[in-house]
């Protein structure tokens, strides 16, 4: 018997329990994806000291190629 011919074998009182049913469940996932969420930006956060070191290291290596090109520009 598939899903439809079983939801319209049901009463309506069940259909409502079924309803009512799946809202808590879907409540609960959405609880679990927020929790997930905050909990990975909480382990961004404690981290974001080497964010910034990287950062910080990434403009230094950008700062030495552009000292290199004005050197070589002014050899010219």
């Amino acid at each position: 018997m598939n899903v439809d011919a079983e939801l319209k074998m049901m009463s309506t009182d069940k259909l409502r329990k079924l309803v009512q049913e799946t809202e808590e469940t879907l409540g609960d996932i959405k609880q679990e994806i927020e929790r997930r969420e905050n909990a990975a930006q909480a382990r961004e956060i404690e981290h974001l000291d080497v964010h910034m070191k990287n950062a910080e290291l990434s403009l230094e290596t950008i700062r030495n190629f552009f000292r290199y090109l004005r050197e070589e520009m002014r050899k010219d």
